[in-house]
């Protein structure tokens, strides 16, 4: 009886060891899961985004110019209307070909000028890759394709080339610029002394000295060796004052002293970069001249042929009269005043533009974008409105 009692206490002692290994195997399993970086981040409806794919997202979005204080956010909307947009797919039976990813990939590295292996360089200083941004990409077709679906009927797009611009993202791609930096800290010679040495600096700057030769020299910057060099900053990422002096420099300009509360700085804008330049086409115009008496005359088959003047190229017409003209469609009419004072109405007969099929295509790539970009945001905010969205800790 004893020796049954005490089998039965050693048996109860396994089990309860092997409930508390159990336990213990939970408790570290749930532990790992919320510390690793592939635990789950957003719940939306019955599928998870992982801190991973947030991360991973996130990287490419300051690779393409995103600020890295807006960077996380914006990838969560990001994954967020992407997991909706999949779902959507699914129940209406949209999917992407890989041929057209290939195409907008392609497409994307030839509108910026560059190869595969310099795309690749770029990203990978980020941390990024080619196949986060071949998922991005992907992402874009797929709602051109549901928006191409959905809304068809009530769009005229027979003759658009899909293929030929990426659809814009639930982000735009930031304007970028290239700048150069001189800061020099008060703690060294003080702030008097600070500012009469920028002062200098900005007249020998003026004088045509060589800003990369002064920033090795004064600057206490760690861009002091590379000539004061920053590189490419997006617009969006800068301070609010600092994007108010820099947006009116042109290329190769520089700033006069800042002053800061414990420094002085000087910045250089060395060029510009917009990653969604509009194309600007060059055209051949017909208009004239008329008289306040002629003012009255509302199209040009009114107007005797030889008041007529052009067909003629835009950029041979005067400024002033093009900037005039480019308010205008055919038929309209607008006040003008000549560098004499003298006093007319301008009406435009008519606007050919002149362009290749390719520019054909850009263009109206370009207007598609703008429509196709309306009706995705319609979509989301509806896919939205119907979904569970639940962000983990």
């Amino acid at each position: 009886m004893i020796s049954r009692l005490i089998s039965h206490r050693i048996e109860m002692d396994k089990f309860i060891k092997f409930i508390c290994f159990l336990v213990l195997n939970f408790l570290l399993i749930v532990e790992f899961a919320q510390s690793s970086q592939f635990s789950p981040a957003i719940k939306v409806n019955n599928v998870f985004i992982s801190k991973y794919e947030v991360n991973e997202r996130k990287k490419l979005l300051v690779a393409l110019g995103t600020s890295k204080s807006e960077a996380k956010k914006i990838a969560q909307q990001n994954l967020i209307n992407e997991t909706l947009q999949k779902l959507h797919a699914n129940a209406i039976g949209v999917n992407t070909l890989p041929n057209q990813v290939e195409e907008v990939f392609n497409n994307f590295i030839a509108a910026r000028s560059l190869t595969k292996k310099k795309l690749r360089h770029s990203l990978n200083k980020f941390g990024s890759s080619l196949n986060e941004l071949r998922s991005y990409l992907e992402a874009n077709v797929l709602m051109r394709n549901i928006i191409n679906k959905t809304y068809y009927s009530r769009m005229t797009i027979d003759d658009f080339d899909f293929s030929l611009f990426r659809p814009k993202a639930s982000i735009s791609i930031p304007t970028q610029l290239n700048i150069s930096e001189i800061i020099i800290p008060f703690s060294i010679r003080g702030k008097e002394n600070s500012i009469k040495l920028g002062k200098r600096i900005v007249k020998d700057l003026s004088r045509g000295n060589s800003f990369e030769k002064l920033a090795k020299r004064f600057s206490k910057a760690a861009t002091s060796k590379d000539g004061g060099s920053v590189g490419y900053v997006s617009l969006n990422s800068l301070p609010e004052g600092l994007k108010e002096i820099l947006v009116k420099l042109k290329s190769g300009e520089n700033t006069n002293i800042i002053i800061s509360s414990n420094s002085i700085m000087i910045f250089k804008l060395n060029s510009w970069k917009n990653t969604e330049k509009n194309q600007t086409p060059p055209s051949e115009i017909t208009y004239a001249k008329l008289s306040k008496i002629e003012s009255k005359i509302n199209n040009c088959n009114s107007i005797k042929k030889e008041k007529i003047e052009g067909p003629i190229r835009n950029n041979k017409l005067n400024k002033n009269i093009n900037d005039a003209l480019n308010q205008l469609r055919p038929s309209e009419k607008i006040f003008f005043r000549d560098a004499d004072g003298k006093s007319s109405f301008l009406i435009l007969c008519s606007r050919r533009y002149i362009l290749s099929d390719n520019s054909i295509k850009l263009i109206k790539g370009q207007m598609l974008e703008n429509q196709l970009l309306k009706l995705a945001e319609g979509l989301n905010l509806e896919l939205r409105r119907t979904a569970e969205i639940k962000y983990m800790k």
